[in-house]
């Protein structure tokens, strides 16, 4: 009896501390992937290249890191996470060095193309890890706390860090401080981190979780059959566009349009991830509770408003901020809820990566990546502010086709049966 209370704890402790480290992982991932568009307005003039080339450069980077999920989900639900997620953590830190180091465009797209590869392992290894090890109950908190640290530490604190940095140092070196985290954490997590039990116990088709009609091995497109994991691949398309869009072009509108300097813009921009920090915690653990439906939609809507409030705030600073804030908290529950309850709470553990990294990754190919290129070519032609309106957009179209998810929360499927 103490010995089952005492594995319990353990187990426990386990849960805790591997959804804490990988939070931790999400947050450094992203503001890897996030540091540069900080540093547009420097790398621009430096460059000299257009608002296209600018969005190219995040878009080469969603375009590989989109091919680089959907290709290690599935790789990692047949050999295992750990094992793709923590070469690829030392491989996107090396890259973001790479980053530093380029002194024309083609130079930095390569880098930041080939940095894509490790950001591809991490996403759909880190999402299945989390979803094997936690307690059903607390599947929708765990992924909000995971997810928390992502908006927190590459906004949040991502924003102020870098802008704050090119104070005392030149761009270049700011690209090799942001990368040496990524390395510390993949050290932590080779020690501390274990296999998930499903996989280790030959989840794939064989023991305690029999694929479809006891079929050999899934296929990369196996979850697509699950009405969620198509309405999650739509939402994540219009949250990615509204996410990506905005975070390549903020920074430079707020300096080259209402004339804030660029420490006073990663102020601004900060307030988002410190409030998306807060709402990926209290959002999917209020979804664990009254369902994730009730959560999500209005959240989408919500987020859409409050972007077309930024878009006519002017240089208004309070307006500004408190508007950014709104939409960083509501927007803060919407990835842990669409790209990770809704999805591997509809589909067998053994696809749990594998449908996690679909949605994910017809959101980086057509969100991430298609759209800021395409905001950047319509900036050259009309003005920055046209970029805030695929952020404004994109939310609310996706409020209407969150109407089509199906309920998954435990506790509210459980009272319904």
């Amino acid at each position: 009896m103490v010995g089952g209370k005492k594995n319990k704890r353990e187990e426990g402790n386990y849960e805790w501390g591997i959804v804490i480290l990988l939070a931790l992982l999400g947050g450094i991932f992203m503001m890897n992937r996030l540091a540069i568009v900080y540093l547009f307005p420097l790398i621009i003039p430096e460059f000299k290249i257009s608002y296209a080339q600018a969005g190219a450069l995040t878009s080469i980077l969603g375009i590989v890191t989109a091919f680089a999920i959907w290709f290690f989900g599935g790789v990692s639900d047949r050999i295992g996470r750990k094992i793709i997620l923590i070469p690829s953590t030392i491989f996107f830190s090396l890259m973001s060095w790479f980053s530093g180091i380029t002194y024309s465009f083609l130079q930095m797209v390569l880098a930041r193309g080939v940095m894509g590869i490790g950001l591809g392992g991490v996403l759909p290894a880190s999402i299945a890890t989390v979803a094997l090890e936690s307690t059903p109950a607390r599947r929708g908190l765990n992924f909000g706390l995971q997810q928390a640290l992502s908006p927190l530490v590459s906004i949040g604190i991502g924003a102020i860090l870098v802008t704050q940095l090119t104070k005392i140092m030149s761009w270049r070196m700011v690209f090799f401080v942001v990368g040496i985290p990524g390395l510390v954490i993949s050290l932590v997590l080779y020690f501390y981190m274990r296999e998930p039990q499903s996989v280790s116990l030959g989840s794939l088709g064989v023991k305690g979780n029999p694929s479809p009609g006891g079929a050999g091995r899934p296929g990369f497109f196996t979850p697509l059959k699950y009405r969620n994991v198509l309405v999650s691949s739509i939402v994540s398309f219009l949250m990615m566009c509204c996410l990506f869009v905005f975070a390549t072009f903020s920074i430079i509108y707020l300096t080259k349009e209402l004339h804030l300097s660029i420490s006073d813009a990663g102020i601004v921009i900060s307030f988002f991830g410190f409030a998306g920090f807060f709402g990926c915690i209290l959002l999917p653990l209020l979804s664990d509770h009254v369902g994730r439906k009730p959560i999500i939609i209005p959240s989408l809507f919500v987020t859409g408003l409050c972007f077309w409030g930024f878009i006519l705030s002017g240089s208004n600073f309070l307006f500004l901020v408190l508007l950014i804030s709104i939409a960083g908290f509501a927007i803060g529950g919407i990835t842990p809820i669409a790209l990770s309850a809704l999805t591997t709470e509809s589909v067998p553990p053994y696809l749990a990566a594998t449908a996690s990294g679909i949605p994910a990754s017809i959101g980086e190919i057509f969100g991430s990546a298609l759209m800021p290129f395409l905001a950047g070519y319509l900036c050259d032609l009309y003005g920055l502010k046209i970029a805030l309106y695929f952020s404004a957009v994109g939310p609310l179209i996706a409020g209407f086709v969150g109407l089509f998810y199906k309920e998954t929360a435990p506790k509210i499927i459980g009272a319904i049966h």
